[in-house]
C-alpha cells in the first residue's frame, strides 16, 4: 500500500512529461527555471555580482559551470556596475552574454544599461523585483519599472515556467533587433518558490535558438574599431532614429515569436494575456506578474470580472490592449493594480494605460497594493473588486490600515 501515492505520482509525471514531448518535469524555484534557461540557451559569458535576492541564480550558474554542465566564462565582479560594463564588453566582441541582479543592483548598474541598449547589445538578463527605500528585499516592480526609459525591453513572468520560456524567447527577439531584453519576476513569491517547471531538451532550444552570429560590427583585434565615441547632434538623431525603427518592432515580433514558440514547445505567448474579456465585461483587472495569478482565481466567481494580463511592458503593448478592448464597451470600468510606486500620483501600470487609452472614454482607476511584498490574497482582490464597482476613487491604496 505504501508504494500506490509513489506510483500515481509516477504516472501523472509521465502523462504531464506526454503533454509536452523533449522534456523533463522539474520541480524548481523560480531562481533555478531562470540559470535552467541560461544553459539552455548556450549563454557563453556570465559576469555575477551577488544582491538578495537574486543570488541563487548566479549561484546556481556557476555550479553548473563549475560541474562542466554549462559552457561558459562565468567571473565575480566587484560590483552590479562592473557586471554589467563586462557584459557589455562581452557584447560587443560577440559573446551570448546573461547576467542577474535586482533592486539596488539594478539602480547602480543604470548608466550602463543605458549604454548597453544604444551600442545595440542583445543582451538578456533577469531582474528579481524587489524596493529601494526603505531598505527592502521582498517583491516590488519599482526597481525595474524604474528603469523603463532606458530602452530595455522588459517582459514580467507570472509562473517560474513562463520565466524560463521568456528567457528563450527574449534571446530570439534580442539577437533579431539588436536590442537588450529584461525578464522580471517577483521577489520570494517566484524566486524562492517551487513550482512544477517544464525543462525542454537542449537540442530542442537549440532548434529554436541558433548559435550567436556576429553581424561585422563587433570587437576584432585585427580590425580595431571605435565604439562609443563622441557624436554630433545630427549622427545622434539617427542613431535613434534606427533604435526607434526597430523598438516599434517589439510588440509584433513578441506575438509572432510566442505562436513559434507554441508549435515547437507546447506553450503559446503573447504581449498580453485577456480573460474573460468581452462585450458583457463589467470591469477589467490590469495586472503584472504574481498577481496575475491570484486573480485569475479570483473572477472566476465573478462573470463580470475579466482579467488583462500584461507580460511586456516596455514598449507598451498598445496595439495588443486596444484590439483586446476594441468590443469592449467603454462603461467598463478598468482597475490598474500597481505594485510599484515611482513618485508620483500614479503607478506605471496606470500611467502606461491612459497613454494607450488617449482618447477612449474607458473609466480608469489605480490601486496600489502589494507593495514591498505585501501579501495580496484572494480577499484583497476581491476587495479591489468591490470598492471599484461600490465606491472608486482615481487612486486606491488597498489594505493598508
Amino acid at each position: 500500500m505504501s508504494d500506490i501515492p509513489e506510483v500515481k505520482a509516477k504516472e501523472m509525471a509521465n502523462n504531464q512529461t506526454e503533454k509536452y514531448p523533449r522534456h523533463k518535469l522539474k520541480v524548481l524555484k523560480g531562481n533555478f527555471a531562470a540559470a535552467e534557461a541560461a544553459k539552455l540557451c548556450r549563454a557563453g559569458f556570465v559576469p555575477a555580482y551577488p544582491i538578495t535576492p537574486q543570488t541563487t541564480i548566479v549561484e546556481q550558474i556557476s555550479e553548473m559551470v563549475a560541474r562542466g554542465e554549462m559552457d561558459a566564462t562565468y567571473i565575480n565582479m566587484d560590483s552590479e556596475h562592473s557586471v554589467f560594463a563586462a557584459a557589455k564588453g562581452a557584447a560587443l566582441a560577440g559573446e551570448r552574454v546573461f547576467t542577474a541582479t535586482s533592486g539596488q543592483g539594478l539602480f547602480y548598474a543604470h548608466e550602463v544599461l543605458h549604454a548597453i541598449a544604444h551600442f545595440r547589445l542583445p543582451v538578456v538578463i533577469c531582474n528579481v523585483g524587489r524596493p529601494s527605500i526603505p531598505w527592502n528585499i521582498w517583491s516590488d516592480q519599482s526597481d525595474s519599472i524604474s528603469q523603463r526609459d532606458t530602452g530595455w525591453v522588459q517582459f514580467y513572468g507570472e509562473s517560474s515556467q513562463e520565466v524560463l520560456d521568456s528567457i528563450i524567447q527574449g534571446y530570439v527577439i534580442a539577437e533579431e533587433l539588436d536590442v537588450p531584453v529584461m525578464i522580471v519576476l517577483d521577489a520570494f513569491y517566484q524566486s524562492h518558490t517551487s513550482e512544477n517547471v517544464f525543462i525542454p531538451d537542449i537540442d530542442l532550444v537549440d532548434e529554436f535558438l541558433p548559435p550567436k552570429k556576429k553581424k561585422g560590427g563587433e570587437i576584432e583585434v585585427d580590425n580595431p574599431k571605435s565604439f562609443g565615441g563622441l557624436v554630433p547632434p545630427e549622427h545622434y538623431e539617427k542613431f535613434n532614429l534606427s533604435y526607434w525603427q526597430d523598438i516599434t518592432k517589439v510588440e509584433d515580433l513578441t506575438n509572432k515569436i510566442g505562436k513559434e514558440f507554441g508549435k515547437k514547445f507546447g506553450r503559446e505567448y503573447s504581449a498580453i494575456e485577456a480573460v474573460n474579456i468581452g462585450p458583457e465585461t463589467k470591469m477589467i483587472l490590469v495586472t503584472l506578474a504574481s498577481i496575475t495569478t491570484t486573480a485569475r482565481g479570483v473572477i472566476k466567481n465573478h462573470p463580470e470580472v475579466g482579467l488583462l494580463k500584461l507580460r511586456l511592458f516596455k514598449p507598451f503593448p498598445k496595439k495588443s490592449v486596444l484590439n483586446v478592448l476594441k468590443n469592449v464597451n467603454e462603461e467598463c470600468i478598468i482597475i490598474n493594480i500597481d505594485r510599484n510606486f515611482t513618485g508620483d500620483s500614479e503607478g506605471a501600470i496606470m500611467q502606461e494605460m491612459k497613454r494607450a487609452l488617449y482618447g477612449k472614454s474607458f473609466k480608469m482607476y489605480d490601486v496600489y497594493a502589494g507593495l514591498g511584498g505585501k501579501d495580496v490574497p484572494p480577499s484583497t482582490i476581491e476587495k479591489i473588486i468591490h470598492k471599484g464597482f461600490k465606491n472608486p476613487e482615481e487612486v486606491m491604496w488597498i489594505d493598508f490600515e
